[in-house]
């Protein structure tokens, strides 16, 4: 019995030194949208995204800074928007973006993926509590980006 229990700790130590831990390598260059949605339960629901949407990208540079892209409009009517300069920091698995250190302006968890992708998923430490069931569960969505070095 000693040793069974042994062995069940010594994997489980294991595991967590196998833990993804982000650095900044990880994350730094020129990611463009692969693919969005959100998940309805445990369920990944894709959005439909044009060609012109999937023009989005972001720029992670190794001085602090990011650079967010946003294009709207479909395709043959392909209209950026103005770019989204922020300062970004890893903290834990996540990635802040930020203006000062006080403002958040968004907050992802960062999965780094077997194919080279890496996906941003929502980030929500505690549940949002309203009123308004439809609210609360809009605010609750947990959205995810695939995205692609470039």
């Amino acid at each position: 019995m000693r040793i069974v229990f042994s062995s069940v700790l010594v994997l489980m130590c294991a595991s967590f030194g196998f833990a993804q831990k982000l650095k900044k390598e990880d994350v730094v260059g020129f990611w463009k949208l692969k693919e969005s949605g959100f998940y309805e339960g445990k369920k990944k629901e894709k959005k439909d995204f044009d060609n012109c949407l999937l023009m989005r990208n972001y720029t992670i540079r190794e001085d602090g800074f990011a650079i967010y892209n946003r294009i709207e409009g479909s395709v043959g009517n392909c209209i950026p928007t103005e770019p989204s300069l922020s300062f970004w920091k890893i903290v834990d698995n996540r990635i802040q973006f930020y203006i000062n250190k006080d403002t958040i302006i968004d907050e992802v968890e960062v999965t780094l993926n077997s194919d080279k992708t890496i996906t941003f998923t929502s980030y929500i430490p505690q549940p949002i509590k309203d009123k308004d069931p439809n609210l609360e569960k809009m605010l609750n969505t947990i959205y995810y980006d695939v995205l692609e070095a470039y």
